[in-house]
């Protein structure tokens, strides 16, 4: 008997416990983790994006995605991935973002912002000794420029394409080599243009005169001025904030740069200006056009609501104290992953269009300048392969 009171208790609670959990309804699923992975296209960048992606893992709570980061082997090998929904997100510096969206269907979903200037653009400079200031745009033949890099917006496309406009610097294309690198050698006694890609990267004014990447002392942003500084350039062609950020007593000024001086002792060039030098706070009026801030992008097929969580997390990592040190307070000097002055990150909700209607001017320039290089080449393989043809006519007629 006391065995069945037992039996019919346990049989009480257990029906008990499911009526319970009948009334609360059926029991939540964890909530499903998805990845949000970034690609750089830059390995030396990949450290800072695996402790960026740790950080926001942490700044998520909860943590409902996956984060993580990969290298793509370019920027167009990235934009591939985020299209193909291998990758979620990358970061594109403006003279990419066009090919992004008309090419890959990739959407601008965030930009930096700065300190000064205005939000989603920068103004492309040209940075002098004041000392040293030309007379005039044409007296800069022969001189030594330093670039942020080959096909940069600030450092080249921009600079490079109002030269070619004002006529300063002619077209030049007597090998198959692009024109673009042929017509800036032949203008410039020496230049630093670093690029990842060999073929493209010009190393005459670079701390490595052979093989010059984006880890040379005279490349990116900075390194451009670094030039200037150190006697290597006599004109660095970068970004609107970085002479007043690096020159002496300026809060990213680095104690290794050798003759470095105070922000007076350095001028911008003002293309069409009566005034050929300008001070370093007239930007607004001495530059070579703007470009748009490095700008994240996405799939043009994300869902919104994932985009709207990641505005949420990225606008957390503005306020916070580890990402800010990381990459908004003046540390981050190699511009890895964001720019080097980048204050934050905004949301943005208009088109990439709208963002490099300037940036575009020039790449056309650029473009009908590396046509006349491309119908040259041509007609070298042709006349090439005529003269080939030719030595072997005349071997035949030997033998």
């Amino acid at each position: 008997m006391a065995g069945s009171k037992v039996a019919f208790g346990f049989v009480l609670v257990a029906s008990l416990f499911v009526c319970s959990v009948w009334a609360q309804g059926p029991v939540a699923a964890p909530a499903a983790v998805t990845s949000w992975t970034w690609c750089v296209s830059d390995k030396a960048d990949k450290p800072a994006c695996d402790s960026m992606t740790a950080m926001l893992a942490t700044i998520e709570q909860p943590a409902l995605h996956k984060h993580s980061c990969v290298v793509g082997a370019s920027h167009e090998d990235c934009m591939k991935k985020i299209n193909a929904g291998e990758v979620q997100f990358g970061v594109f510096d403006g003279s990419f973002i066009d090919q992004a969206a008309a090419t890959y269907n990739l959407r601008a979903i965030r930009t930096e912002g700065s300190s000064v200037g205005t939000d989603n653009q920068y103004y492309a400079v040209g940075i002098v000794k004041k000392s040293a200031c030309p007379k005039s745009m044409a007296d800069l033949k022969g001189k030594r420029s330093c670039h942020s890099g080959y096909g940069r917006s600030a450092g080249w496309t921009l600079p490079i394409a109002t030269l070619v406009n004002s006529n300063i610097i002619s077209t030049v294309s007597q090998t198959p080599q692009a024109n673009d690198i042929e017509s800036v050698t032949a203008f410039f006694a020496k230049t630093c243009a670093a690029s990842n890609t060999p073929a493209t990267a010009i190393c005459s004014a670079c701390k490595t005169t052979t093989g010059c990447t984006a880890a040379d002392a005279y490349a990116n942003y900075e390194g451009a001025f670094r030039g200037v500084v150190e006697g290597a350039c006599d004109v660095a062609f970068t970004k609107f904030t970085i002479p007043a950020e690096y020159a002496l007593g300026g809060p990213k000024a680095q104690s290794d740069w050798t003759g470095l001086e105070a922000p007076s002792a350095y001028a911008l060039l003002c293309p069409g200006a009566s005034n050929v030098c300008g001070d370093i706070t007239s930007y607004a009026t001495c530059n070579f056009g703007s470009a748009p801030a490095h700008t994240v992008m996405t799939s043009g097929t994300y869902p919104q609501a994932e985009i709207n969580a990641f505005h949420v997390v990225m606008d957390k990592a503005n306020s916070n104290a580890e990402f800010n040190d990381m990459f908004f307070a003046g540390k981050n000097v190699d511009g890895a992953i964001f720019s080097s002055d980048a204050t934050k990150t905004l949301a943005y909700n208009g088109t990439a269009t709208a963002l490099t209607t300037s940036i575009n001017n020039a790449k056309k320039t650029l473009n009908t300048l590396n046509d006349a290089a491309t119908v040259s080449g041509a007609a070298s393989i042709a006349k090439g392969g005529a003269l080939a043809v030719a030595s072997v006519l005349v071997s035949l007629l030997m033998l």
